[in-house]
């Protein structure tokens, strides 16, 4: 809420804020759920992503194992174990399935688990070797094929094999599979610079080696190893895991992500957004600082007007509150007067008939009764003021000649302008119109401006007195070169009984009773100090011609 008592500072700050607010907060709003939404679209594409990713890897690397399987599947299915036990037999056919580099070396073993043909690097390290024990033997003769972990064995090298038995599970053929074309498929799944992708059996064992060197699961990540149907994405601190079993659920694959690797479209919208609502909020701010300069502006010549409105109206009161006073004084004063005018003439009477010879004193007894005489006079010029400041005069209209109505007035006081050297400049208007007003009222006005200018300049001084008019108003202004009025008590010399005269020289009404004549005959009267020094009054009188 705004107080009248507020500075306009503050008003226009509170204004600009408010202003702000409102168009910034509703941008800012936008910004951010829009941001946010693209964000969530973001992460649900980059799942969706993941997802498909690791649901196609899981296609491939079973298509890949499924192809092993089938080609050893086939060539048991197509020789006996005559056939295919026989070591040259056995070369030539190793010649024509590595062709691809997927098979590192082909075992024949028969059923009692004695290797009797193979071809491959390690001929003399598995030589007359025997598989009856092993369980991935007893598991190959049981269910008819066995797809093994990653290990390095007796090879220090990274393999896993896949065995499958002929028909009648005479023997089995069993094959060494290159892991690194193996491990090439999951670089494929690398989603972003610190993505990562591999393969890790029931035990956390890694199959295939982590593309960011990693060598275990952290403590997070064993929740990964819980059993699941189909593709499982979830988050992890701050990545994001899609995770599949495969091999008959004897392998988890892992594929990671760091969302921020696949966010690059997003940081470049958040940028851009950002940048809009920096400029809309710099040109909101603008808009704010244009719209409170503009409405505190209109604000302060509404105070402004409103203050000169109020204080005329306090004017209006005073004067009608002093002038109800000032009748009450008058009459109060005007019958004593009437009183001693009454005695000072009887006893005036009375020293007529006196013989001089016989009083000695009769010359100053008469100067006394004059000098009475005189200032019941005075005093009652100032009751008469009194009342016609506190009620309305009648008023006596007839058509007035402005320029004359001044002429006449300042005969009043050429005398005492003549013995105190002060010069009258007369600047009257051509042709000035005539109006319908009190010309006895407008010269008590014009007179206590002379007077006031007169006290004002003292010797020597120049009273400038100017007249035109327009279409509706007659302007009259009265300039001296005295010191002028002080600021400080400018606003207050229309006040009743207010005077910057000494005691004894002015009793304050003069103004008050000018500012009252002038309104009730329909002007105004208003003062100022000139540039150079002096006041300046300035009237107003509106022009009413015959009949109106």
């Amino acid at each position: 809420m705004l107080r009248e008592d507020m500075p306009y500072d503050v008003i226009r700050r509170r204004l600009m804020f408010t202003f702000a607010v409102l168009i910034i907060l509703p941008v800012l709003v936008v910004f951010l759920s829009t941001t946010y939404s693209f964000k969530e679209t973001s992460l649900s594409k980059i799942e969706t992503i993941e997802a498909t990713t690791c649901n196609h890897m899981k296609d491939v690397i079973s298509l890949f194992l499924k192809k092993q399987e089938n080609l050893l599947t086939t060539l048991s299915g197509m020789y006996s174990m005559k056939e295919i036990g026989n070591q040259g037999f056995l070369d030539k056919l190793f010649i024509t399935v590595s062709q691809m580099h997927e098979i590192v070396d082909l075992h024949v073993i028969n059923a009692s688990g004695k290797q009797i043909a193979y071809v491959g690097p390690y001929r003399s390290k598995i030589r007359n070797k025997n598989y009856q024990e092993q369980p991935w033997f007893k598991d190959v003769l049981i269910t008819g094929r066995h797809i093994s972990d990653i290990y390095t064995g007796y090879r220090d090298v990274p393999h896993f094999v896949v065995a499958v038995t002929d028909p009648l599970k005479t023997y089995v053929l069993r094959a060494t599979i290159n892991s690194d074309i193996f491990n090439s498929l999951l670089l494929r799944a690398q989603l972003g610079i610190n993505g990562d992708a591999y393969i890790i059996n029931s035990r956390s064992e890694f199959q295939t080696p982590s593309l960011q060197g990693a060598t275990r699961l952290t403590s997070e990540e064993e929740k990964l190893l819980e059993r699941h149907e189909g593709t499982v994405v979830q988050a992890i601190d701050n990545y994001i895991y899609a995770t599949n079993w495969i091999k008959d659920g004897q392998w988890l694959l892992v594929i990671k992500s760091l969302p921020a690797d696949s966010l690059g479209l997003y940081y470049q919208k958040r940028k851009f957004n950002f940048i809009i609502l920096v400029s809309t909020s710099a040109v909101a701010l603008v808009v704010a600082a244009f719209i409170a300069y503009f409405m505190v502006r209109g604000l302060e010549k509404i105070t402004t007007r409103t203050q000169e409105v109020n204080q005329q109206m306090v004017q209006v009161e005073k004067m009608a509150t002093v002038g109800r006073l000032a009748a009450g004084v008058a009459h109060e004063v005007n019958n004593p007067l009437q009183m001693i005018t009454n005695q000072a003439g009887w006893i005036n009477e009375l020293l007529q008939e006196e013989d001089p010879e016989e009083m000695k004193n009769l010359s100053e007894y008469r100067d006394a009764v004059e000098k009475i005489r005189y200032h019941v006079r005075r005093a009652g010029t100032v009751t008469h003021r009194l009342l016609g400041f506190s009620r309305k005069m009648e008023e006596e209209k007839e058509c007035l000649n402005i320029n004359k109505l001044i002429e006449e007035t300042i005969s009043f006081v050429e005398n005492d302008a003549k013995n105190n050297n002060i010069t009258i400049v007369k600047k009257f208007g051509a042709k000035l119109p005539s109006t319908m007003s009190d010309g006895p009222q407008l010269q008590q006005v014009f007179l206590n401006l002379l007077n006031n200018s007169m006290d004002a300049t003292g010797s020597d001084g120049t009273i400038e007195i100017r007249t035109r008019a327009d279409a509706k108003t007659i302007y009259m202004q009265f300039a001296d070169d005295g010191p002028g009025i002080k600021e400080k008590i400018l606003g207050k010399i229309f006040d009743p009984f207010f005077t910057t005269k000494d005691p004894g020289k002015g009793t304050g009404l003069g103004m008050s009773i000018s500012y009252s004549i002038m309104r009730k005959l329909g002007g105004t009267i208003e003062a100022q100090n000139l540039e150079d020094g002096g006041a300046l009054f300035t009237l107003t009188l509106p022009i009413i011609k015959l009949g109106e």
